[in-house]
């Protein structure tokens, strides 16, 4: 069915390629221009986290998958866009193709949702008695995701042998110096010029910034956080000999939910993170032709009594809410 659609549709993410970091960099040129308008400064810079998030879930996360040029190499080049936005494209494949899409929700092995801080996802692990109050400062939290993305996480994945990443990956040298230049250009980029160039305070210019990076974490949250991290899905432990006790069909289903298409931000913007069950099962469909896809999907769920789950976005958002509340360690003792 899928080789029957029009390929044309392809080369509406080839076009979002072109024009959405145009977007960003002509937002970027504009707060320059404006550096003396404090205001309209910090604006522009708040639409700009809101296009980096834009740029990853219709462009990033899809040239991760070799879903927007036809050869593969091409992706791969293109991918470095996502260097340019701050982040590491090597260690972001990696966590993601490697282990996300493995393992997704099993602790130890998902590296996407990874958390060794104050906030509990995985129901099995060890909780802290801060995290008791998780439920209240999650709301702090949220809005610095991008900032530890960008300045720590990155790092801690390179450096900590700690991490997740280290049981399936040996980074090559040159990695380690694309991490250090591209952070360094960032932080020239975004903080520096300003300051140099444009003339702006250097308060101002970090303002600018933190304004990127806050306004990116809200709507990075309120996309990433719905399609798995909720109580609805399941979070399977593995056994004594690492082997978890279902099918990788069944655990993709019964670990992934979708978000329907009931309001403009889902219909837009969200590329494969809404339709996300049929994107783990086809991680090489292209978001373009995932609609599609999802219908005989829920249909073959359907016909042989499989779970398939999708939710309002405002639903999911509540049921990560309900996760981060019945993982709050100890319930019976929250003050509620």
């Amino acid at each position: 069915m899928i080789k029957s659609l029009p390929k044309s549709r392809l080369h509406q993410l080839k076009i979002k390629f072109f024009i959405y970091p145009l977007i960003y960099f002509g937002l970027y040129l504009i707060a320059l221009y404006n550096a003396d308008n404090i205001g309209f400064y910090l604006l522009c810079f708040c639409f700009m986290g809101f296009m980096v998030v834009i740029i990853f879930c219709e462009l990033i996360h899809e040239l991760t998958h070799n879903n927007i040029f036809k050869k593969s190499h091409h992706n791969k080049i293109a991918l470095n866009l996502f260097d340019l936005l701050g982040a590491n494209s090597y260690i972001w494949q990696k966590r993601h193709l490697n282990l996300h899409h493995q393992y997704p929700n099993v602790n130890g092995w998902d590296a996407d949702i990874e958390q060794k801080g104050p906030i509990a996802i995985f129901p099995s692990e060890e909780n802290k008695s801060l995290t008791k109050y998780q439920h209240r400062y999650i709301f702090l939290l949220y809005p610095l995701f991008m900032l530890n993305w960008l300045f720590i996480r990155d790092f801690r994945d390179f450096f900590s042998q700690k991490r997740i990443i280290k049981k399936i990956v040996k980074i090559p040298s040159v990695e380690y110096f694309k991490l250090f230049f591209f952070k360094l250009l960032y932080i020239f980029t975004l903080v520096f010029i300003p300051y140099l160039f444009a003339k702006t305070h250097l308060l101002h210019a970090f303002g600018g910034l933190l304004c990127l990076t806050v306004s990116g974490s809200i709507l990075a949250m309120i996309v990433l956080l719905t399609p798995h991290i909720n109580v609805s899905n399941e979070f399977p432990q593995t056994d004594s000999n690492g082997k978890i006790g279902s099918s990788w069909f069944r655990h993709q289903l019964i670990t992934t939910n979708d978000i329907d298409n009931s309001n403009w931000l889902t219909r837009n913007f969200m590329g494969n993170f809404n339709f996300h069950v049929v994107h783990h099962i086809f991680p090489h469909i292209s978001s373009v032709y995932t609609p599609e896809a999802t219908s005989l999907l829920k249909s073959f769920c359907k016909k042989n009594n499989l779970p398939y789950k999708s939710y309002p976005l405002g639903l999911a958002l509540k049921k990560h809410y309900e996760l981060i509340r019945k993982n709050a360690l100890p319930l019976h003792e929250m003050d509620l």
